[in-house]
């Protein structure tokens, strides 16, 4: 054991008999007495764990050693995402009817999606009504309790648009009190157009029509206490409207004590708690039995603008309650392939286990209805699952005072182990007890220390910036050369963005190293000291000083963290919570061995093995929590990043790098004090270089957009028609067509160039794009040449009075969405049959108000049906990875007719 230490901590010697005398001083005492955490003892205890015979051989096994502890971590984010994202096993329809059954819910779908995209005002939305209502009454007829049922159809009219409805059932004990609390269910029957909408938001209603036979079905709820209310909203895709006409309308808004939304931006595996309202609220969600919540989530939604009937609820309603959606891989939404299939196996059973339990308890009076005022501070809370079984809830003041009595005992113990360190040294030196080399070779070591540490804390800052830097500069070159090169793929961004920031955090260790070491060369006590002296003792010496300044560096963070008060800002305690107290134990562990003489404690005889694995392993759940929540986000953003609305000023890859690469940097920063130690930078660099340029490679090259991760493209395909009426004199007679117009627009919303994309569509559809012109890189038209059947048969002019009122009739394809506009200083008209829907005819007539020789009258036709559109149905079929994006209304197909009337 002797000769291994020798040659470990063997230094070569200067010229001349006294350079000699005192490098062999200085290994007879580190033999005596080592207690210094070293990168001489970390080589030495790989060696006994190891025996490797050579040098080259020592090198091969450490590298062993570091990839099988790398593929422990490894190994920590598939292990963390499979616990988070496991789904329950999907329960039989022939399970009792009190308990959720996802068999049972999907039996909704058929019905419910049959008649197509269900935009409000069409067929489709008049059909899903009245499934809905039909559902209704067999589960009143199925309930095997005395209870009463009331059915409320709300109208209200939106935009022009009459004959809107929310559907609203009302469940009560039959002496139940009039204004007795109710929790309500929510969920909107709507879709946008050409979407099937089977997650958003067929997944709500049927999981609300389970909910629905499962309470009334349960033994133990009378409703006596609690009233329960399930509203399914229209028009919320048409701006929340639905929503917002039963908050401001509807007679039981005042008796709603608690609410649960549920609606939907994706379809995979589980639904989230976005966001809740107060926050104290959440501890009621914290007994179901797999939740699945994020504080993050609340600020999510602000920062994108995102909004479903929660919103309105909560701000007009000012009502408390859960808004529950669908979250990963929001590829499908507001597009074609948002079919049920997309909806995963088990994520209706999740979310429904879940709400059931949740609902349950409200209504058999478990949980206080406490009123809107009653309730404390509304964004208190901080909250998060772990791996999707447990919820881990306390307030800010609480996040507070934890990293308040952290920072204090970092500074305090830093403080005092330093100075009792000093003045320890300072009693204890002699030639024959020496240990610490910071002692024995500079003149001022305690200035040496302080200014190490100053040194080691600006590094430690430096090299945080510098791998932010990097990696933000690739994703900036990304940006230009390949944007959204990671689409569809989270994997390769975190490769892409993850290793340009260890890149350059290395590579600033690296700097600091030749600073450090140039520093210690200019105060030895005596002689200036060789390279290999400064080298070692920069490696051996320094181990409080590196270990401190990085829980310096922590302080910051935690006072940023309790500055800023963002709940978001969470996970700095979480890591904090497990960093600072391993690294303060083992540093004040060490200082009492070492200030108490302590040699006979044999498992410590090679001290420093700790530093290698403890941080480490301690790490590992902090680091599990940030690989999940990275995840989570990253499955979120990303689709985001394809269809984004308007132009931002920061490019998406830029985005996505950032959310990268700031929870990976507090990992990176564990790891730096062993960086220093015994890191070859040179050939780290190299390998983590040569990794980087496969995955840049593999970026550049794979084809991003696919049929289930698609290029999303808004398309609007509109004809004009101009009729002149030169002579009202005759009737009846059929107007003249004077001109027609046909055109199509696309737009692209993620800031790709859409040339490629129209190069494509022309290639595959075999339409030749004629006068295709561009006004910005992601907007084009071009003439539409398919001889689209228009809306407009024909306009008969059919009487007339005095040459002054005029009777139109208007001979057009059926449609439920017909707008009839007029300039009112002009004219003004009236539309006979304004309440047929559909119609293929319309009666208008129209009275002139001016002396003008002339005016116009326009007629707007809309619709959904994408047999209306040869372009359209081509795209549809030939180019999969392109889907159109669908909005609320009936706009994408539209039929102008223009009449000018010249008297």
């Amino acid at each position: 054991m002797q000769n291994q230490v020798e040659e470990i901590v063997l230094l070569p010697t200067t010229r001349g008999k006294h350079n000699r005398n005192e490098n062999q001083i200085f290994l007879n005492r580190q033999k005596t007495y080592d207690d210094d955490a070293s990168d001489v003892q970390h080589q030495h205890i790989l060696k006994r764990l190891i025996k490797p015979t050579n040098r080259t051989s020592l090198y091969k096994h450490l590298l062993l050693w570091v990839i099988l502890f790398g593929c422990l971590f490894l190994l920590a984010a598939p292990l963390a995402l499979y616990a988070s994202y496991a789904l329950p096993s999907i329960k039989s329809r022939t399970i009792p009817l009190h308990e959720f059954s996802e068999e049972r819910a999907r039996d909704f779908y058929p019905n419910l999606t049959q008649y197509g995209p269900r935009v409000s005002n069409t067929y489709a939305d008049y059909r899903t009504r009245a499934f809905l209502i039909s559902q209704i009454n067999r589960i009143r007829s199925m309930a095997k309790k005395s209870i009463q049922f009331e059915i409320n159809l709300q109208n209200f009219t939106t935009d022009n648009i009459e004959q809107l409805q929310n559907i609203a059932v009302r469940i009560s004990d039959s002496n139940s009190l009039k204004n007795t609390p109710c929790l309500m269910l929510v969920a909107h029957y709507d879709s946008v157009e050409f979407s099937p909408g089977g997650s958003d938001d067929g997944s709500g209603v049927t999981i609300l029509l389970e909910l629905l036979s499962n309470l009334v079905n349960d033994p133990s709820i009378t409703f006596s206490q609690v009233n329960l209310i399930v509203l399914f909203t229209g028009a919320e895709e048409m701006n929340l409207n639905g929503a917002e006409a039963f908050i401001i309308n509807h007679p039981w808004k005042d008796d709603i004590r608690r609410f649960i939304n549920i609606d939907s931006s994706g379809g995979n595996e589980k639904a989230i708690l976005y966001r809740v309202k107060p926050s104290q609220l959440v501890r009621e969600y914290s007994r179901v039995p797999r939740p699945h919540a994020n504080v993050i989530g609340d600020e999510i939604l602000e920062l994108t603008g995102s909004d479903t009937d929660y919103s309105v609820f909560t701000s007009k309603g000012s009502l408390l309650g859960y808004d529950f959606a669908f979250y990963l891989d929001g590829y499908n939404y507001h597009t074609l392939i948002d079919k049920p299939s997309i909806v995963e196996n088990g994520a209706l059973q999740h979310l429904g286990e879940n709400t059931l339990v949740l609902s349950r308890n409200i209504l058999l009076g478990n949980i206080n209805l406490q009123q809107p005022e009653t309730i404390f501070d509304d964004d208190d809370v901080i909250y998060y699952d772990v791996l999707g079984r447990h919820l881990i809830t306390y307030t800010k003041s609480t996040s507070v005072i934890i990293q308040s009595i952290l920072i204090g005992f970092v500074i305090l113990i830093g403080i005092l182990v330093i100075i009792i360190d000093h003045i320890w040294y300072r009693r204890n030196f002699s030639i024959d007890n020496f240990s610490y080399s910071v002692y024995s070779y500079f003149k001022y070591p305690l200035l040496i220390r302080i200014l190490s540490i100053i040194m080691f804390f600006i590094c430690y800052l430096l090299s945080i910036l510098a791998g932010i830097g990097l990696a933000v500069f690739i994703a900036f070159i990304i940006s230009l050369i390949r944007p959204l090169s990671w689409y569809g793929n989270s994997t390769i961004a975190i490769f892409l963005f993850g290793l340009p920031c260890l890149i350059g955090i290395i590579l600033c260790e690296a700097l600091w190293g030749y600073l450090h070491r140039l520093l210690l060369s200019k105060y030895p006590k005596k002689n200036p000291m060789e390279i290999q002296t400064i080298n070692y003792i920069n490696r051996v010496c320094f181990n409080f000083e590196r270990h401190w300044s990085l829980l310096l560096v922590f302080v910051l963070f935690m006072s940023i963290s309790i500055f800023i008060s963002y709940r978001s800002l969470y996970f700095i305690l979480l890591w904090s919570i497990f960093i600072c107290p391993i690294y303060l134990i083992i540093i004040l562990f060490e200082s009492y061995i070492r200030w108490m003489k302590i040699k006979f404690f044999i498992l410590f005889n090679e001290q420093g093995w700790y530093w290698l694995f403890a941080p480490y392993i301690v790490s590992l759940i902090p680091l599990i929590h940030t690989l999940e929540m990275t995840s989570r986000l990253l499955r979120l953003a990303i689709p985001i990043m394809g269809r984004m609305f308007h132009p931002i000023s920061i490019p998406q890859d830029i985005l996505i790098c950032s959310l990268i690469v700031l929870p990976a940097i507090i990992f990176f920063l564990v790891f730096i004090p062993n960086i220093q130690r015994v890191m070859n930078y040179s050939r780290t660099l190299i390998l983590l270089t040569i990794s980087f340029l496969i995955v840049f490679i593999i970026a550049c090259t794979r084809q991003p957009f696919t049929s289930t991760h698609p290029k999303i493209i808004q398309v609007r395909h509109i004809s004009q028609s101009m009729y002149k009426l030169n002579n009202p004199n005759r009737f009846p007679q059929i107007i003249p067509v004077s001109s027609q117009t046909a055109s199509i627009s696309i737009e692209s919303f993620d800031q790709l160039v859409l040339s490629s994309t129209l190069d494509q569509i022309a290639k595959k559809t075999g339409y030749i794009l004629y006068n295709r012109a561009c006004s910005t890189q992601t907007k084009c038209s071009f003439d539409d040449t398919f001889n689209r059947t228009l809306a407009v048969s024909y306009v008969e002019l059919t009487s007339m009075d005095n040459f002054n009122n005029y009777r139109f009739t208007f001979h057009h394809a059926s449609s439920y969405q017909i707008t009839i506009t007029s300039s009112p200083t002009v004219a003004k008209y009236i539309v006979h049959n304004s309440s047929m829907k559909p119609r293929n005819e319309t009666i208008v007539d129209i009275q002139s108000i001016s002396s003008s020789s002339s005016f116009n009258f326009e007629l707007q036709i809309d619709r959904c049906d994408l047999n209306d559109s040869p372009f359209l149905l081509s795209l549809t079929e030939k180019l999969p990875h392109i889907v159109m994006w669908g909005s609320g209304y009936c706009r994408t197909i539209r039929d102008i007719l223009v009449l000018s009337i010249n008297r």
